[in-house]
């Protein structure tokens, strides 16, 4: 007792100290969001600033903070601060000439304006800290205040899908009801065919299993699922699981192809690879994890594979880190699904996440954000993260070790699963470019050729450009050859990985995306260069630094891939080089006039994987509510517009226009280039993007993912939906009806099955309306609840339940969906009647 006396009482002292310690920041913040429009292109914002110390707030003084939407502010005349972008996203506010002390407890509002829209309350100022002439950053607290009035999440005259209020998600939701109750050997990808056998097996909670040469870690993975689920392998198992090879008069339709048998507790898993027994492994799990030991199978004869061989997630964890547990939780559920390709994009502007030996500062830098006056020991703050490089919590900071991308390759190559990576170049650089900025600067003074060995600028470049994400200084100088090394020697390093993982390596992706009009222009060495090589256009260079990487990777046995840009505007001589070194192009601006980009590349002799933005884009919101986290800029990307995509038919893949307009899916392809028969193999498979803007966490990543990605396992799977539209016929009924289905597939199966394992996922909004003095709801998932608030207040799973129409003269009626521990969004009604 003395001892645990004295341990609390250490406690006790030990967390005064650190209060006492731990600096306080002087002010407080509270942002609100004024209107759209407050001036042409841009919208109002206003800060109200707060002394909270005990002193007056004099000058020389700073605060910062992180916005993902603004790209310009623009400062009130008389305004007592001065706002100013530092970096894209990053921002700092000071003290104007007529700022004039701010008393104790006294308060002053900041009114100022953003260039662009602001729609949604994700994206608010965010990790605000303040610093005064010490350098020595803390944290301010922060609040949001709500958004009340409808001017703060639209846009006059603005082209967009109807607002998700009560009525426009009741219209939705009536589309989706459906007899259809999914059976038992329902799940999501849908199987190719089912054959049903008389009788019933009755799996018992000992197994035995029988396990042919060849599958020894399929057999592994198995029974670790198994007894996850609460199963038990044994010797004298009351049913048998047998994972055989194929009869040898069976022809495999590829290599994925399997077959699962059940029959009176006898179940065979068997085709004729590793793959193929994994992947029936994955249906049976499927079927055992929705059921209670002991689970009953109706006898079946299944025969299963998929249309596409590549079937792909790409993950973002450069701009907002994911850490190894999640990650290789990720791959799990990616396996569960089939989908056997994940693209492992840890480079951007925004930070370097993956140890390169020989190249420290990558990581030691380019892996950290936080408040800094030169980027000489971090990069600036972004999105989540706030001042602090050291905090190893949060998204804004981390890397993978050597071992780490070692270990996820063998934890992903035993699952099936490829994984590519990614060195975004010669654009999308930024945190390369200043990391080996950064040794040049460590190294010049004592070894100049050393320093200059993997430089990636030249000081006296004067291009002036804007890239995509408004930055000025984020490609890489393709005139040097220091870039070049710089190329091989990450790719060396890269391919040693994958050596001692003993895990081959189906390609190296080099990014190749969003270079901007104006880069090199004002680069000394790159217009040398051109000079030397009787280039007239800064095109070429993009070229030859195409030519340059993929030739050498080439030299060393490996194939190349590349966003859409690196197959575009090529020569034929151009394209006939280098299409050979390719494994893949991720062709993804497909809207609009780029609608044909796909196509065109696959004719022009690239391997093509699609990632339509459109269909594909996970980060992207779901729809237009105010609270819907997810960018914008291509629209909005649900569960049914990913399983919306046709590989072959591809543009029918957007059944809606930005407008929420239905396309005429009849005349779509009309003047449109055609996939031609030879070019038809080309199309290797379709990935899904999660690019990581808005992640502020592993669950929110999940958010995104779930539900929206099954539309691509289904697709994957089965690429040729009998629902896909012709010319003379769009087919519309056979489709409403494969989406309700697909609908219910998701709500009765899937969401029970991730519920069970702990996985976040998103459920729909319930639509809500008053007819003739009656008040309806509806649900696109028919297990869920419904409840309802008629005062304005946000409903809770306490609220009413409405579950028939009953009489009601609100002027407002909010509800919600609540379904296995997850609640909707808001949907509104304002009743003006």
């Amino acid at each position: 007792m003395k001892k645990s006396h004295l341990l609390l009482t250490a406690l006790a002292i030990s967390s005064l100290t650190a209060c006492k310690t731990t600096p306080q920041s002087p002010v407080s913040l509270q942002w609100e969001m004024g209107e759209n429009q407050e001036e042409p292109g841009f919208y109002g914002s206003t800060f109200t600033l707060v002394n909270s110390s005990d002193k007056p707030l004099e000058t020389g003084w700073e605060i910062y903070y992180t916005q993902l939407s603004p790209r310009q502010v623009k400062n009130y005349e008389n305004s007592p601060v001065t706002i100013e972008m530092v970096n894209p996203g990053y921002y700092k506010m000071t003290p104007a000439d007529s700022w004039q002390p701010l008393a104790p407890g006294d308060s002053i509002a900041i009114h100022y304006l953003n260039r662009g829209i602001l729609t949604q309350t994700q994206f608010t100022p965010k990790s605000p800290f303040f610093v005064q002439s010490d350098d020595k950053p803390v944290s301010i607290p922060l609040t949001i205040a709500p958004f009340t009035r409808e001017a703060q999440w639209t846009v006059p005259d603005r082209v967009a899908p109807p607002y998700p209020d009560g009525a426009t998600c009741y219209a939705q939701n009536e589309a989706l009801q459906t007899d259809y109750t999914p059976q038992t050997y329902d799940m999501l990808p849908s199987l190719k065919e089912v054959t049903p056998r008389t009788g019933v097996s009755v799996i018992s909670e000992n197994i035995s299993l029988s396990v042919e040469e060849g599958f020894a870690n399929e057999a592994r993975l198995l029974v670790q699922e198994l007894e996850k689920i609460g199963y038990h392998v044994t010797d004298n198992g009351q049913t048998v699981i047998a994972l055989c090879h194929f009869a040898k008069n069976t022809q495999a339709r590829n290599d994925e192809h399997y077959r699962l048998d059940v029959r009176d507790n006898y179940i065979t898993v068997s085709g004729a690879t590793p793959h193929a027994i994994f992947n029936g492994s994955q249906t049976l799990l499927s079927l055992l994890k929705r059921q209670n030991i002991p689970a009953r199978l109706d006898n079946v004869a299944i025969d299963d594979y998929p249309d596409l061989l590549y079937r792909g997630m790409m993950l973002d964890i450069a701009r907002n880190f994911t850490r190894k547990a999640d990650l290789f939780r990720l791959i799990d559920l990616l396996a569960s699904y089939k989908i056997n390709t994940f693209h492992f994009h840890f480079s951007d502007d925004e930070a370097w996440r993956l140890e390169i030996p020989g190249l420290e500062e990558l990581t030691s830098v380019g892996s950290r954000r936080g408040f800094t006056r030169d980027e000489s020991q971090c990069l600036y703050p972004n999105y989540y993260g706030g001042w602090d490089p050291a905090d190893t919590t949060a998204t804004a900071n981390g890397y993978y070790t050597r071992q780490d991308f070692i270990d996820l390759l063998k934890y992903a190559a035993q699952r099936h699963i490829t994984v590519i990576p990614e060195i975004e170049s010669p654009g999308h650089a930024r945190a390369a470019i200043v990391a080996m900025r950064t040794r040049y600067n460590k190294l010049k003074d004592s070894n100049m050729e050393k320093a200059r060995e993997y430089l990636l600028s030249e000081t006296n470049d004067t291009s002036k450009y804007v890239s995509a994400q408004a930055y000025t200084d984020n490609i890489m100088n393709v005139s040097l050859p220091s870039v070049y090394r710089f190329m091989e020697k990450v790719s060396d390093e890269i391919i040693a990985m994958y050596r001692e993982a003993g895990v081959p390596l189906a390609a190296i992706h080099i990014g190749g995306d969003e270079v901007p009009h104006g880069s090199w222009e004002g680069s000394p060495s790159c217009q040398r260069f051109m000079k030397e090589q009787g280039m007239t256009d800064p095109h070429q260079l993009a070229e030859h630094f195409l030519d340059q990487v993929s030739a050498m990777l080439a030299g060393k046995g490996v194939k190349v891939s590349g966003w859409q840009e690196v197959a575009l505007n090529h020569s034929p001589e151009l394209n006939a080089r280098i299409a050979p070194r390719f494994d893949g192009v991720y062709c993804w601006r497909t809207t609009g006039r780029s609608d044909i980009i796909p196509y065109t590349v696959a004719n022009d002799g690239y391997g093509v994987i699609l990632c339509n933005v459109s269909n594909f884009y996970l980060d992207l919101a779901y729809n237009s509510h105010k609270d819907e986290p997810g960018l914008i800029w291509g629209g909005y990307v649900d569960q049914f517009a990913s399983f919306n995509m046709l590989p072959y038919n591809i543009y029918c893949s957007n059944r809606t226009d930005m407008a929420g307009e239905k396309n005429n899916l009849k005349t779509a392809a009309r003047g449109k280039v055609q996939l031609t028969a030879r070019a038809r193999p080309r199309i290797k498979g379709i990935q899904a993007q999660l690019f990581a803007e808005t992640l502020g966490s592993f669950e929110q990543a999940q958010y995104y993912i779930f539900p929206k990605i099954f539309g691509l396992v289904e697709r994957g799977w089965n690429a040729t939906p009998d629902w896909s539209p012709t010319p003379t016929d769009d087919k519309e009924a056979l489709y409403e009806e494969a989406r309700a289905i697909y609908n219910a597939k998701i709500a009765a199966v899937e969401m029970p099955r991730l519920a069970h394992e702990g996985v976040n996922f998103r459920i729909p909004q319930p639509g809500v309306q008053i007819v003739d003095g009656k008040l309806y709801a509806n649900s696109p998932i028919p297990q869920a609840e419904i409840r309802y608030t008629t005062d304005g207040s946000e409903p809770t799973a306490e609220s009413p339940r409405w579950e028939e129409p009953l009489d009601c003269q609100a002027q407002v009626v909010k509800a919600r969906l609540f379904y296995l521990g997850k609640e909707s969004l808001t949907s509104t009604f304002v009743n003006n009647d």
